[in-house]
């Protein structure tokens, strides 16, 4: 995207994502404080929060130097990689940018750790928006429990 985004896009530390992924992500959780990812404090995790011009938190994202477990071999094995997991944005700023700024932020500070490819495993609703923010489907659908259909999408860096 070569528009000038309104949203500032920054990291983030770890614990300043559970109340976008509680609500945006796991509504079925209990509370926030359990929208938690194993690896959230592994020393090759990057957490990137979007805000908009008043400074309020809009979109959030994780990133991790992470292969698929699924589909291990779909990325060139010689190659790094990230794992983008658990973004979204919250309704109310869909469609003005916010998430395209945070996979711009993504895409550039992979880069800068040496990746070549950043992939995620896409929901359902959220295909056509990795489509047009330069992903491309490099898996079969599959089924995530308790939140539905996706697929492994990858945009090369």
């Amino acid at each position: 995207m070569n528009e000038e985004s309104v949203f500032h896009v920054r990291a983030i530390e770890h614990h300043e994502t559970q109340v976008l992924r509680h609500r945006i992500l796991w509504p079925h959780k209990a509370a926030s404080h359990e929208c938690t990812i194993d690896i959230d404090q592994a020393a090759h995790a990057h957490h990137v929060g979007a805000f908009n011009p008043q400074g309020h938190h809009v979109g959030v994202c994780s990133l991790f130097a992470q292969r698929s477990e699924r589909y291990p071999s779909v990325l060139p094995l010689g190659e790094s990689v990230y794992r983008l997991r658990v973004m979204g944005t919250l309704p109310e700023v869909r469609g003005q940018g916010a998430g395209a700024a945070i996979i711009e932020y993504a895409c550039d500070w992979c880069r800068k750790e040496g990746a070549s490819w950043l992939w995620c495993d896409a929901r359902e609703v959220a295909f056509d928006f990795y489509e047009k923010v330069g992903f491309s489907f490099v898996s079969e659908p599959y089924e995530v429990a308790q939140i539905g259909p996706h697929r492994m999408m990858a945009r090369k860096l």
